[in-house]
């Protein structure tokens, strides 16, 4: 059976190739406003391993008529582990040394995920995980590439063995089979791809199976070049150009706004595969001169390390620096990322990979060896990890401890503005502490609040319902209403009113879909709120109250249409006599708090503040809703975040935010006083007798 020519004949459209594919990378992460699209280079990647894998395997097949699946696998770990695992064990001493202890839990499982490689399948938990969403990235996000090609490894040799059984059963032609079974894969894949891009855009960037149909073009390509390397002539060598063309405009013009894979991703797919197919062309206009290149052949060879090694820097030097990266310290990780990357290969990559010693060139000192670097991986992560928790549930204690004791001014006190106070025994004061504050959220109420794809309604009632003498409130929203949830537990815990609770993520109160690019996350939050809709309706005359606010920047429309979707289905509920309160949206920060308190040395008040224009200078619905709406009525809180010019990530000793958009468990149940007395003057609520 035909083959792809041997494997150790330099290809250098395939060196070229790689040399584009990582340039493309490393600029986009070090650059992004030059190459919004750069991101294209591992779509580069994973054509070429799928072209030179398949060949590999073909050639085997056809010379031997088998395939050692050991002998396979042992190659591609000694090709790849060597590397991967040294970048994974600097970035976690880089973790240990220089990282804050916020960061430690999320890198640490990141980096057990990466030594598994199942890292993109713990991106795309993440990336529909609304809590998880807005984590920073780590020191080894970009290894979900590398797990999408160690799981194309595992299971893309069992096809082609598959496909040589089918051949010899119906006694077939094996090249036919071949590309029937991996034809199907592929074609399988790329539907696949297309429908999830559409459906759950966030998971469709990481899973598998909606890239498997890059390493299958790649494949096919093996499969249909036989051993044709070389094409001669000008037609060829304008296919080279223009290949080579489209990615750089690719790179240019696609940018995190355009849905990817999915139909975009076929451009940069089909230019990759151009290149190959015009191989080295010859005449006086060719690109074989530059792809033979000197410098174009050592980027080519480095590629691989200068991947690994590029990004660990950008995520770990602002922690050292103890500032953004501007252009010196860019220009020096791209230059570290190449000299890494060369003496890597030097080193480490060549001197396992051709060795003799040791008996690594046998499948099962290999696999022994795989196993001991993993698992030297994962203990060290694990343990990492493991004092992350401990600091958390220290943190957790102590925050919980003080909150209980209230000491005076503590948290929104300190704003109360019948009687603002200030206790200097809370300056040094931050609870809860930056590495904890990422759980403080509402995680005791889960019957609360729905996910991201929910559609059905909540059972979450607090207080006697059976007590008409107290006011019944409902809080409808999304997370940012779901802050106020300890808030309103604890007033219905004091006999003050009688709760329920009807809360979505990424699901406001409003009639107009959502401002969100996963089509599956809209279309069910219009399904909850039809239902919603009704539930209220049928509530009206046990309803006294219903308290409403939401992420107000990810509602469409313009600010007008944004007011009309509001009352639009408010009014029916207002009508039937039932108050509507819209609580202004809480500041959203410019940057990361947690990022900038976990660096301090010493804590004070006005530590990592903020400017009010930026964290408030947003159009917000919800305050408009309620001012213009006739019968509703605006529950403005800003005072309690923010002063005349800065909102402070510390008030009353209290680590306000849980990230840049929600606010922490511990503050808001610090304001459930202020909260109560303002519905009350507001005659939102009765007076209590």
């Amino acid at each position: 059976m035909p083959a792809s020519p041997p494997s150790d004949r330099f290809r250098a459209e395939i060196s070229a190739l790689r040399a584009c594919a990582v340039l493309l990378v490393v600029i986009y992460h070090l650059w992004p406003g030059r190459l919004p699209g750069g991101y294209i280079g591992v779509d580069v990647f994973f054509v070429i391993s799928g072209f030179l894998i398949t060949g590999h395997l073909l050639r085997e097949s056809a010379d031997t008529g088998r395939i050692d699946l050991a002998r396979f696998w042992a190659r591609r770990a000694r090709r790849l582990l060597p590397a991967a695992y040294l970048v994974l064990a600097v970035s976690a001493l880089a973790v240990w040394l220089w990282m804050p202890l916020v960061t430690w839990s999320q890198n640490f499982k990141e980096i057990v995920a990466s030594a598994l490689y199942v890292q993109n399948w713990a991106l795309a938990a993440d990336s529909v995980n609304y809590l998880a969403a807005e984590n920073d990235p780590t020191t080894v996000q970009h290894y979900w590439t590398l797990s999408i090609e160690e799981q194309f490894y595992l299971v893309w040799p069992l096809l082609v063995i598959l496909a040589t059984v089918l051949a010899v059963r119906t006694g077939r032609s094996r090249k036919l089979m071949v590309a029937l079974v991996l034809g199907t894969a592929t074609v399988a894949s790329l539907a696949y791809s297309l429908w999830i891009t559409q459906a759950n855009p966030p998971a469709a960037y990481f899973v598998t199976p909606a890239r498997a149909w890059q390493f299958g073009a790649g494949a096919l390509l093996a499969l249909a070049m036989g051993s044709a390397t070389v094409r001669r002539g000008g037609r060829t060598a304008l296919l080279s150009w223009a290949g080579f063309l489209t990615l750089a405009w690719c790179g240019l013009s696609y940018d995190d706004s355009t849905p990817f894979p999915g139909t975009a991703a076929i451009v940069p797919v089909v230019a990759t595969l151009a290149v190959i197919w015009a191989g080295e062309p010859r005449g006086v206009l060719s690109p074989t001169p530059l792809m033979r290149w000197r410098p174009t052949h050592t980027l080519g060879e480095i590629s691989y390390s200068m991947y690994l090694w590029h990004w660990p820097p950008i995520v770990i030097l602002p922690f050292v620096l103890g500032h953004e990266l501007g252009l010196g310290p860019r220009v020096g990780i791209l230059v570290f990322t190449i000299v890494a990357a060369w003496a890597t290969k030097r080193w480490v990559e060549d001197p396992i990979r051709f060795t003799h010693r040791f008996g690594l060139r046998k499948p099962a000192i290999t696999g022994l060896a795989t196993l001991l670097g993993a698992t030297a991986l994962v203990g060290v992560s694990l343990a990492g990890h493991q004092t992350a928790a401990a600091a958390q549930e220290r943190a957790v204690a102590v925050a919980e401890k003080l909150v209980e004791e209230a000491p005076d001014c503590f948290g929104a006190a300190s704003r109360d503005a019948e009687n603002p106070c200030h206790n200097p025994e809370l300056d040094d004061q931050l609870i809860p502490s930056p590495e904890a504050v990422v759980n403080d959220y509402e995680k005791e109420y889960p019957s609360c609040f729905g996910g991201v794809h929910d559609t059905e309604l909540n059972d979450c009632t607090f207080g006697d319902l059976e007590d008409d003498s107290l006011p019944h409130v409902t809080l409808v929203g999304d997370s940012h209403a779901r802050s106020f949830l300890p808030t309103l537990v604890r007033m219905a815990d004091q006999k003050l009113i009688t709760l329920s609770a009807q809360l979505r993520s990424s699901c406001s109160w409003t009639r107009d879909e959502p401002d969100h690019d996963d089509p599956l996350r809209v279309s069910t939050c219009q399904e909850f709120k039809a239902n919603l809709q009704e539930w209220l309706l049928d509530r009206t005359d046990s309803t006294d109250l219903v308290l409403t606010t939401g992420y107000a920047r990810m509602l469409s429309g313009s600010n007008e249409e944004r007011v009309e979707s509001m009352e639009a289905v408010w009014r029916p509920v207002l009508d039937r006599g039932v108050e509507v309160v819209a609580i202004r949206d809480n500041p959203r920060l410019p940057r990361a708090p947690q990022k900038c308190l976990a660096q301090l040395e010493s804590i004070s008040p006005d530590a990592c503040e903020f400017s009010r224009d930026e964290a408030l200078s947003h159009f917000d619905a919800f305050a408009a809703a309620g001012r213009e709406v006739d019968g509703a009525q605006t529950l403005d809180l800003s005072d309690l975040y923010c002063d005349d010019e800065t909102c402070p990530s510390i008030i009353g000793g209290v680590n306000v935010y849980r990230d840049i958009t929600h606010l922490s468990v511990t503050y808001v149940r610090t304001m459930t006083p202020y909260v109560y007395r303002r519905l009350v003057d507001m005659n939102a609520l009765p007076r209590p007798s």
